[in-house]
């Protein structure tokens, strides 16, 4: 068989068959290869356009790109943004929206969840609700808007210290409200709670815990209502839950008041758990592998614990106990094999992961850490309250790569996408941008 092509003067020729053949051939196979080029491309950017929630996906990890290593007030800065209110929650990203909380009065008479341009800054919308359960006269150890949201493609989630929980779309409208303290009873305690939300894929879970009691709550984030609720004793803590998959099984992690517990994220059932430890309010759990690495503020607190096992796994399941090293405030950060924990005096530790074997100590030019840490390929960004941070090279010898300071009162959290970085102090947004 032929075909015919015309000539330049205007007669016809034969075309073999099997050449144009080959030609659709040639264009199929580089149309097929130049959209997975797009595709592979256009993915590895989305999964790195959102963080989520707090510590991201609850591990400070991230793969973005071209995150700055040295800024200032004038160096590397994309955009300042003015707050409402005042808050510690950290900032989270879905898209192009960065989503935060605050409260406002002198005793929480208002309630803020708002919305920014995440390349601009520039406020898209804000919420605002009155505080009808209680006044809290607001104090430097009180928690100001501490929860974390936390967000998906439906929608995003968040909750207030005085109990109240929202589900919202996107575009800000309001799906559901509940006001926990007001269905459960009142939360006791100093200091409010700062526990953050974290999520499976159709349920919330919420941590309360205060000194007249405490539960883990799974909620529908389609319509707000419990799927189940699990007792706990009371003890106030302020860290936040981990949900992770073990085997095949999705479970949810909680360290506090003295524990370490396991619970089934379907049912609310406990699995394990692991006794006698002291002051693990803060820290919240990091996982890697099979361990669970557990911070402290007090010496011999700070472990790790094989995952598995069921009821009191105390004696047969913590792999190691940390002999100097402590993390007060911020959680244990895991990457590549080794964990990093930072005291309260912002003397800075790296231990082997498998072992707990200490490879260095050094005292940062920093103090309290409240941010979580960072992990971005081979650096760590470790931040302190006083506006500092230090980036370190990720490894077993101590290297500082950058010294950085901005004029804050102090870092509460960060969020960390493609070429952003992104750190909040109590009424400020800072966006860092490699120029």
């Amino acid at each position: 068989m032929a075909a015919f092509r015309k000539t330049s003067g205007g007669a016809f020729s034969v075309f073999p068959a099997h050449m144009l053949q080959f030609m659709f051939i040639a264009m199929n196979r580089t149309t097929i290869f130049l959209l997975l080029l797009f595709f592979c491309c256009h993915t590895s950017i989305f999964a790195d356009d959102n963080w989520p929630g707090f510590r991201g996906n609850g591990d400070s990890h991230t793969n973005a790109r071209k995150l700055p290593l040295e800024w200032s007030d004038t160096k590397n800065i994309a955009w300042k943004a003015a707050l409402p209110g005042y808050g510690q929650s950290s900032p989270i990203i879905w898209r192009n929206h960065v989503y935060l909380t605050a409260i406002d009065g002198p005793n929480k008479e208002k309630l803020y969840f708002f919305c920014l341009d995440l390349k601009t800054g520039r406020q898209l919308w804000l919420k605002e609700f009155a505080n009808t359960f209680k006044p809290v006269k607001i104090t430097y150890m009180v928690s100001q808007a501490a929860p974390t949201p936390v967000a998906d493609d439906k929608g995003v989630y968040v909750f207030f210290e005085l109990g109240d929980l929202f589900g919202f779309e996107h575009n800000g409208r309001l799906r559901w409200h509940r006001q926990l303290a007001k269905e459960y009873g009142a939360f006791r305690g100093a200091h409010g709670l700062s526990s953050s939300l974290v999520s499976t894929k159709e349920e919330l879970i919420v941590f309360i815990a205060h000194m007249g009691g405490g539960y883990l709550l799974a909620v529908n984030k389609g319509d707000g209502q419990n799927k189940w609720k699990t007792e706990r004793k009371a003890g106030g803590c302020w860290t936040t839950p981990l949900v992770i998959t073990y085997q095949g099984q999705q479970q949810i992690l909680v360290s506090g008041s003295r524990s370490v517990m396991a619970y089934e994220a379907e049912t609310g059932r406990e699995l394990w758990t692991v006794n006698g430890l002291i002051e693990n309010d803060f820290p919240s759990p990091s996982v890697a592998g099979d361990l669970v690495v557990i911070g402290s503020g007090v010496k011999g607190s700070n472990l790790a614990i094989r995952l598995g096992g069921a009821g009191d796994v105390t004696q047969s399941h913590i792999a190691w106990r940390a002999e100097e090293a402590s993390s007060n405030y911020n959680s244990p950060l895991v990457h590549r094999g080794l964990v990093y924990f930072v005291n309260k005096v912002g003397v800075a530790f790296c231990l082997e992961l498998a072992t707990g074997k200490e490879l260095w100590r050094k005292r940062l030019a920093l103090s309290e850490c409240w941010a979580s840490s960072l992990a971005v390929g081979d650096q760590i960004y470790i931040f302190g309250n006083e506006g500092r941070t230090v980036v370190l090279r990720a490894g077993r010898q101590y290297e500082q790569l950058a010294l950085n300071t901005l004029d804050v009162e102090r870092i509460y959290g960060i969020a960390a996408v493609e070429g952003k970085l992104l750190l909040r102090s109590g009424k400020e947004l800072i966006c860092l941008r490699e120029r």
